[in-house]
């Protein structure tokens, strides 16, 4: 589809990343400040909200280096050969379809608070209702989903500054100057990086920019930093608002303090954040087993949203471990492969005008991290079981 204007295009594309970005994920951020505190909030957010703009500026650098239709995993067997290539399809896939599932269940959550009063239904039947849904619309593709997505993303804009606004009213101050951590100092790892990853949607807004490298960087800058704000913003002031008793999702939480009205409101901007990402993230995975595996798009589409449907119906509900499991080690990886990537674009100087200028120095940081922080996770993970 083309746009007409620069500025249009910049806008659609950094809509299209604010959209992706914010999700389920920014439901657990009060939950993850109050087990740590402001403080240290601050801090997860400064290192990681920069790492995860660095890896989008990264994999936006390996896309335009590519003269292919190539997503993450055709990338990676492009540059590093079919060893890398397996690993970022296992961590790729898993990791989309873990965020899928993850969802399918919290999108039906919401839909059964707002609607069950009228319809009634058990829970399961509105996550199904709600991933038959989704799976529909990304069928129809780019075209379809950016129709749609564009008005989502600004009514979840929208909702999210009336939530801010109308608990911001009710924030306790001594919330927020509770800087001693009281809980699971590595909890917000996982929670953040999964709730400020929208790296599936580079690709997409790639289509939007028809080539124009300057004002793709552009969009993805602007679309990065508003996405942290909201995030941020929207975890202060939830957890300023209920302090100790912040919940897991966010809204039990609420609806103790504000009352039911702004619960069922948050399930609205809930649904909203949802729908957005999972409409981008369902046609990312649906691209790569059609560009890169060479797939028929039925087939793709097919693998890409009807699996995780049917890991919820069998039964699979615990959304949090889902969430903080995926950003921490699949997210993780995934990143990792996407910094060496732009290691490898750069050393070779496959993009020889407007290149992106940042220092493979920090390439080689965020690696570190990330790999530090993956294997954490896994550790801490089989030490549970």
């Amino acid at each position: 589809m083309k746009h007409k204007g620069g500025n249009h295009q910049v806008l659609m594309a950094a809509v299209t990343l604010v959209g992706t970005t914010i999700g389920v994920g920014i439901f657990g951020i009060p939950y993850a400040i109050s087990q740590v505190g402001i403080g240290l909030a601050l801090v997860y957010f400064l290192v990681l909200g920069g790492i995860q703009l660095l890896q989008s500026l990264f994999y936006a650098e390996a896309v335009m280096a590519s003269s292919e239709e190539l997503r993450l995993v055709g990338l990676a067997g492009k540059f590093f050969g079919r060893h890398v290539r397996s690993v970022a399809a296992v961590v790729s896939i898993l990791g989309f379809w873990g965020g899928l599932i993850a969802y399918i269940l919290v999108g039906g959550v919401f839909l059964h608070l707002l609607l069950s009063p009228w319809l009634g239904g058990a829970l399961l039947h509105y996550q199904i209702f709600w991933g038959l849904v989704g799976a529909v619309v990304v069928y129809f593709g780019l075209g379809f989903i950016e129709k749609v997505d564009f008005w989502f993303t600004v009514a979840l804009v929208m909702a999210l500054l009336v939530i801010v606004s109308v608990a911001g009213a009710r924030i306790e101050p001594a919330n927020l100057v509770a800087l001693v951590p009281s809980g699971d100092l590595f909890l917000p790892y996982g929670v953040i990086l999964f709730s400020l990853s929208g790296m599936s949607a580079i690709p997409e807004m790639k289509d939007f920019m028809e080539g124009r490298k300057r004002g793709f960087r552009k969009a993805i800058v602007v679309g990065m930093l508003v996405a942290i704000f909201l995030t941020l913003l929207f975890g202060l002031v939830v957890y300023g608002v209920t302090g100790p008793g912040t919940t897991k999702d966010a809204l039990d939480g609420l609806n103790l303090v504000l009352g039911g009205g702004v619960a069922r409101f948050g399930a609205m901007f809930g649904f909203l954040a949802v729908a957005t990402s999972y409409f981008m993230i369902g046609l990312t995975l649906r691209s790569t087993f059609e560009y890169d595996y060479r797939l028929r798009r039925t087939l793709a589409w097919f693998l890409a949203v009807m699996v995780p449907l049917a890991i919820v119906i069998l039964g699979v509900d615990d959304f949090i471990s889902i969430i903080s499991f995926t950003g921490a080690v699949f997210g993780g990886v995934t990143a990792v492969i996407i910094a060496m990537l732009y290691v490898t674009v750069t050393k070779r100087g496959l993009l020889k005008s407007r290149r992106l200028g940042v220092s493979r120095i920090w390439a080689y940081i965020s690696i570190v991290v990330l790999l530090l922080g993956a294997g954490y996770e896994t550790l801490t993970t089989l030490l549970r079981w």
